[in-house]
């Protein structure tokens, strides 16, 4: 992604730029959050980013306010975001976009906005990068839930080359930033932060001076390059459907247990599989069309027997089955006191959460947002009454004591429910799957037919893309 350009040196002398105390804090609060909302949150490729000089982070944009909190949380640096003005109107909002000093970005589409001001967007951009500082962009413009990144937006190339054009080779640099997640509306789940390597701008500058609209466009393509390494761009969310399906059969020929994947290990190979699945379709399409229909078949029935397809690959030799049964066993019981109580204690904010999410939510990709904003005023005010509940249970006397028992209990037991709930759900799954895949019936002995053959089918056009 470099071009073959050097990376220029930082100028002398400049000092690291200490990150500000507020967006500190917020930081450690995103990745709280996310920690609880995610089962799990991986990063790749954070060595990529260089250290000790000026840097725009540009990401995709799919998860409304989740993803500026997956980069604030999980980058080892941490960015001023660019926002939409709009958001400061927002009174749950405006406190956090505040405390992360974001700069506020003027849109043409937002009602009663006046686009002008972006002048002074753009002069506070280029002072942060003068300084030594980051910024972070998404140049997708907004929010979104198509299966590929939409048209970019020029202004981070503005920004990058009008500030050295200011200010006269500061050494800035883009990194891009994929978050790629396997069900972004869905309470622990998974997600992947994928960081690419850094675009280094340096012909851009050289013929800014002579051709300003070609430097931005030249480098609004590599940005768009640089971003499609890092994301999963799909043609539709069917064929997304079906080539993350392929992907994982072909990963996944035999396995010991129903092991899960780490997204930074599948990521790889289903960006193989979006361009191989282009390649073939424009030489082979009724063999691409022929696997497409026996891969519909194999997921419908997976979803019909509500099996997963590590499920039906797996040996499940006895001695695993019993580690896990007794290891499962174990961790429930631990569990269970403290994880009844959090979910008796927590249960009413939970489901009021998700509830008024799926009413208020406009889009998928504003989904999750709305559960985490609900979750933080809703769970808060519960145990704030529990705690005045059990003040007046307790009297003048051990009211106080009791109160800050009681304030303590809801979140604690709540995270204990959650591993619970998580656990439990696990393992009964797990259970289900191999009584019915154990049990002899003639649904199961075709289902791992028919996953044989489309395990073959997609082996095929392998070797064939390969040949091409």
């Amino acid at each position: 992604m470099s071009g073959g350009q050097p990376t220029p040196e930082p100028p002398a002398g400049q000092a690291p730029v200490r990150r500000p105390l507020g967006l500190r804090l917020l930081a450690v609060f995103a990745r709280l959050l996310l920690s609880i909302f995610f089962r799990r949150v991986e990063v790749a490729g954070a060595e990529r980013i260089p250290r000790g000089r000026p840097m725009v982070f540009v990401g995709n944009h799919v998860n409304s306010l989740f993803d500026p909190a997956l980069l604030l949380g999980f980058l080892p640096i941490s960015p001023r975001f660019l926002a939409k003005s709009t958001l400061w109107k927002h009174p749950i909002i405006r406190p956090f976009i505040e405390l992360a000093s974001a700069i506020p970005v003027f849109r043409r589409q937002d009602e009663g906005v006046d686009p002008s001001k972006n002048a002074d967007t753009f002069t506070r951009c280029h002072e942060v990068l003068r300084d030594g500082g980051t910024i972070a962009i998404f140049p997708e413009g907004r929010s979104h839930d198509e299966p590929a990144l939409v048209p970019l937006k020029t202004g981070v190339s503005r920004i990058v080359l009008e500030a050295e054009a200011k200010y006269g080779g500061i050494g800035s640099c883009i990194v891009p930033v994929g978050l790629t997640f396997d069900d972004k509306t869905r309470f622990r789940s998974r997600a992947l932060v994928h960081v690419g390597e850094p675009i280094e701008p340096a012909r851009e500058i050289a013929a800014y001076a002579t051709d300003r609209d070609g430097a931005v466009r030249s480098l609004t393509a590599r940005v768009h390059e640089g971003l499609t390494e890092v994301t999963l761009n799909y043609p539709s969310w069917e064929e997304a459907r079906l080539i993350r399906q392929a992907a994982e059969i072909y990963n996944r020929p035999v396995d010991r247990g129903p092991a899960e994947l780490p997204l930074r290990a599948s990521f790889p190979l289903q960006q193989d599989f979006i361009d191989g699945y282009h390649r073939l379709q424009a030489k082979n399409p009724h063999q691409v069309a022929a696997a497409a229909a026996a891969m519909r078949e194999y997921s419908d029935d997976l979803k019909e027997l509500r099996l997963e397809d590590a499920q039906v690959a797996s040996l499940y030799p006895a001695g695993l089955v019993w580690r896990f049964v007794a290891k499962s066993l174990l961790l429930l019981l631990v569990f269970l006191p403290l994880g009844l109580l959090g979910t008796l204690i927590n249960f009413l904010p939970y489901h009021l959460a998700g509830l008024g999410a799926k009413a208020a939510a406009p889009s998928a990709d504003t989904l999750a947002t709305y559960k985490l904003f609900a979750s933080l005023f809703l769970y808060p005010l519960t145990w704030l009454l529990l705690a005045a509940a059990a003040w007046q249970w307790a009297g003048p006397q051990a009211g106080p004591w009791a109160a800050l028992a009681a304030l303590a209990a809801g979140p604690i037991t709540g995270l204990f429910a959650v591993r619970y709930h998580q656990r439990q759900d696990y393992f009964l799954r797990q259970v289900r799957a191999f009584l019915l895949l154990r049990s002899g019936q003639l649904s199961v002995a075709e289902l791992k037919e028919k996953r044989a053959k489309v395990l073959e089918s997609i082996r095929a056009l392998v070797e064939l893309d390969r040949s091409l």
